[in-house]
């Protein structure tokens, strides 16, 4: 038998000095799963290495970074993770759980930015209820054209409703205002290998000494530095979570009639369209071809979403 000890009474971190035999069952947060292992922050913020009771793996339960468990303490001041409380939300790529916000990180060069990995990033987020902020970092290397370029693109993100940062991690700009995004929140930063999340995370809070490593000359393209996903704390309520980078993002369970849903400005003038199941590809009296013509959608938005719509069609018509 088990006495469950509310969120706000973690005072009680032994056994009951009455009954030995009933484990406290503690309340924590999963900041790092490695090897078996599993780190738990408790109230105070101190870190207890536990194992998972193997009834979890036998009801399926996988345990994800950032998840609320419950757990008891060992003789040897280690624990065992008894059970996982239900999650506000979950990612698939990073695997991370009750996130609240996406910082999605793309340098302006090195490696090169990519706009559709992008918004791949922002879809998979939203679809998975998350607010989305943007950051490009690396100002330090663009040209002036670049910058325009990015400048521009910044506009038409801010019209969807998205908030932008520039960041430069070397001349500490724009940290202050990321700090002001990532306060009281459990952030995930994401996006490809190389574009500075550790940098900016080793920034924001000094000590932290992440491992970050320069773009390979070879490809162009970033080196993978963090191994496995960790939840860091910046400052009280405030968390951020390193993620492993990557080159690729597949768009997943989302189907073709959801996806305009996911560009704000297709989804706005999509709602004109003639007909209620228009997809807005070559069907008549389309209200989106139609704002693309005159320039009230990005043409490089509209491409985006037709390529992400072809891959979605594609895996459904294979089912």
């Amino acid at each position: 038998m088990m006495n469950i000890i509310p969120s706000m009474c973690w005072s009680f971190r032994e056994y009951n000095p009455v009954f030995p035999e009933r484990r406290i069952l503690l309340e924590g947060r999963l900041i790092k799963a490695k090897g078996g292992f599993y780190d738990v922050q408790d109230f105070y913020g101190e870190l207890i290495r536990c194992r998972v009771r193997g009834r979890l793996s036998e009801e399926g339960k996988k345990l994800l970074v950032g998840d609320r468990v419950s757990f008891i303490l060992t003789d040897h001041g280690e624990g065992v993770i008894e059970d996982l409380f239900p999650r506000k939300n979950s990612l698939y790529r990073p695997p991370v759980a009750n996130v609240e916000q996406a910082v999605a990180i793309m340098s302006i060069r090195e490696p090169v930015l990519d706009f559709i990995l992008l918004d791949r990033v922002i879809i998979s987020a939203e679809a998975a209820g998350l607010s989305v902020v943007i950051c490009f970092n690396k100002l330090d290397l663009s040209g002036d054209e670049e910058l325009e370029e990015v400048e521009q693109a910044a506009e038409v993100y801010n019209k969807c409703g998205y908030s932008v940062i520039f960041t430069c991690a070397v001349a500490n700009r724009g940290l202050e205002e990321l700090k002001e995004f990532l306060k009281g929140k459990v952030n995930v930063l994401t996006g490809p290998s190389g574009v500075g999340k550790s940098t900016l995370i080793n920034k924001l809070k000094p000590g932290m000494d992440l491992k970050t490593a320069p773009i390979s000359k070879k490809s162009g393209k970033g080196r993978h530095t963090t191994r496995s996903v960790k939840l860091l704390p910046l400052a009280k309520d405030t968390y951020v979570i390193d993620t492993p980078g990557f080159q690729k993002l597949d768009l997943q369970g989302i189907s073709s009639r959801e996806l305009p849903l996911f560009f704000p400005e297709i989804a706005f003038h999509g709602s004109g369209c003639y007909f209620s199941s228009c997809l807005h590809l070559s069907e008549p009296e389309c209200q989106v071809k139609s704002a693309v013509e005159i320039g009230d959608i990005a043409s490089w938005r509209y491409h985006h979403y037709k390529v992400m719509l072809g891959e979605i069609q594609q895996k459904e018509q294979s089912y």
